[in-house]
């Protein structure tokens, strides 16, 4: 199973630490924060190891009909994308949900559509994420309305956010299997069900056991990047964390 890590956990100034990660885990990062000459030199220093990109989710809210520049966001995100040579580009469908939800959902449907459709310009993969959380009131695609999405985008793959899907109350062996055949990564975190905490994972209550084992059942090549905010000042001690996991839960 291919194990990757998110800049999440290394913001601002601490980023330089996942120099230090050895070459066999991969990197996602949120390419809105940084500008190409930074992403050129840390991706040089990265060590030509499999990267994937986390596309915008502040500068753009495909949800926001007044959001009108999120073609041009993601026309940068995806020339990037394209000249790193990441696997894919994470997509989020919402930020918010102001106005009816059939109508939002028929507007970020009618994006996802052109968003796509540009990523094919640059030979780059889609993969749409879970979001939204009901501690705020913002999910827009539920568990039935997700696992229908594949259909409708054919072209595109997935990516399960298990720290979303649990304060949603989704199933996670459940969400594996059911979108497993399109299913290409994973954004891998713990809380307690009541809040997005990006914990590492065994520091919440989910049963990590039965999504280790669905992943590995129905998905195994999908890539589990650990999206952690929090819990581990450096590398050496994140892969210490790393090592554990991979013996417990056979990964």
């Amino acid at each position: 199973m291919r194990i990757a890590v998110s800049d999440l956990l290394f913001p601002g100034f601490q980023k330089f630490a996942m120099r230090a990660l050895k070459p066999e885990y991969g990197i996602e990062y949120f390419y809105e924060f940084g500008k190409n000459y930074y992403w050129d030199k840390e991706i040089i220093a990265w060590d030509d190891r499999d990267l994937t990109i986390h596309g915008p989710c502040v500068a753009v809210d495909l949800a926001n009909p007044a959001d009108e520049n999120y073609l041009e966001i993601y026309d940068q995100t995806f020339q990037y994308a394209k000249k790193c040579k990441a696997e894919f580009v994470v997509v989020h469908s919402n930020e918010t949900t102001n106005g009816d939800i059939a109508e939002l959902k028929a507007l970020v449907i009618s994006r996802f559509h052109k968003i796509i459709d540009l990523a094919k310009v640059y030979d780059v993969t889609v993969a749409i994420e879970n979001v939204g959380l009901v501690c705020k009131n913002n999910v827009l695609f539920t568990f039935d309305d997700f696992i229908k999405l594949p259909a409708e985008f054919p072209d595109a793959k997935f990516l399960i956010d298990t720290g979303h899907a649990h304060v949603n109350g989704w199933n996670l062996a459940e969400t594996v299997k059911a979108v497993a055949p399109v299913l290409i990564g994973c954004h891998v975190h713990d809380n307690d069900g009541t809040g997005d905490a990006h914990l590492p994972v065994g520091q919440g209550n989910i049963d990590w056991d039965s999504y280790f084992q669905a992943v590995k059942t129905y998905a195994p090549n999908a890539v589990q990047t650990m999206e952690y905010c929090c819990g581990f000042k450096n590398a050496a001690e994140l892969e210490a964390h790393l090592e554990e996991l991979k013996n417990k839960y056979g990964i």
